[in-house]
């Protein structure tokens, strides 16, 4: 009996994540409306306001690149990102987005949904989950971060800020270049007569 009193925070702590995940899945497949399908889109317009507050809290207006999360156009983005993902990976991409709008139901630091939550709430959020004990959080913040960095990096005035230049196709490029290269170098060795 004292070992199930011992290891009872552990299942406490399995049972709320499983019910937390299972909240999760049920608002996501319950969200998803026949007239977001009838537009062809991969997100629901629930959605796309949960990527844009994500969007706002990573990358703010007036941060230290003036272009915010929605204003590089991080929500189209990830709006194309869902939308040519395998179809089975798909309900994922979707889930991990209701996960991050219904934590602070369960963890703080306010009891209400992500998007209804004020600025300085989200980011309090989206740290926590970044500094969270717990591995599901932890993931779930490295994903979504990942996922909006690359839509944000791709913004073309991004690129501008940070001095970076922009190229679409890069590896075309480094291949067509090596090509040139091999040729040029190849040609001088063709043209050099063997004596017999």
């Amino acid at each position: 009996m004292s070992e199930l009193v011992a290891h009872l925070p552990v299942v406490f702590l399995v049972v709320a994540l499983a019910a937390f995940a299972l909240a999760a899945l049920v608002f996501a497949f319950r969200s998803r409306s026949p007239f977001s399908r009838s537009l062809g889109r991969a997100l629901t317009a629930k959605e796309r306001s949960i990527v844009a507050a994500c969007a706002d809290a990573l990358f703010p207006p007036g941060g230290p690149i003036p272009l915010s999360g929605t204003e590089a156009g991080l929500v189209d983005y990830m709006e194309r990102y869902v939308a040519r993902s395998p179809r089975a990976l798909r309900p994922y991409l979707r889930l991990l987005l209701h996960v991050v709008e219904l934590s602070p139901l369960f963890f703080g630091p306010r009891r209400a949904r992500f998007t209804r939550l004020c600025q300085a709430d989200r980011i309090a959020v989206l740290a926590a989950m970044a500094q969270s004990r717990i591995y599901l959080r932890r993931v779930t913040f490295l994903s979504l971060r990942t996922v909006l960095s690359m839509g944000y990096l791709a913004n073309e005035k991004v690129a501008v800020a940070i001095g970076v230049a922009c190229c679409a196709t890069p590896f075309e490029r480094r291949a067509a270049a090596a090509a040139g290269e091999a040729a040029r170098a190849a040609a001088p060795a063709l043209a050099t007569e063997v004596p017999a």
